[in-house]
């Protein structure tokens, strides 16, 4: 799964729009994300990537910094 794909999953989870997550959007942005959002969300990540949430991902600020974690930890296929 490449970044942009992990983003449209996001979107998906948090039942907005496509193209509408940006990097700088956090909990406090998105209504809609939830701590219930937040299980489905690491629930993708363990099943997609097979990393283990950790403190890093968990206390991730923004969506750049969740995706940014990702990527340091070599989720992404792009």
């Amino acid at each position: 799964m490449t970044r942009l794909g992990f983003l449209r999953a996001m979107e998906e989870i948090l039942g907005i729009e496509k193209r509408a997550l940006r990097d700088d959007d956090t909990r406090d942005t998105v209504p809609q994300w939830t701590s219930l959002a937040d299980v489905q969300i690491f629930t993708l990540i363990k099943t997609e990537f097979g990393i283990e949430p950790d403190s890093d991902l968990i206390t991730a600020e923004t969506v750049g910094e969740l995706a940014d974690n990702l990527r340091d930890k070599g989720a992404f296929s792009e």
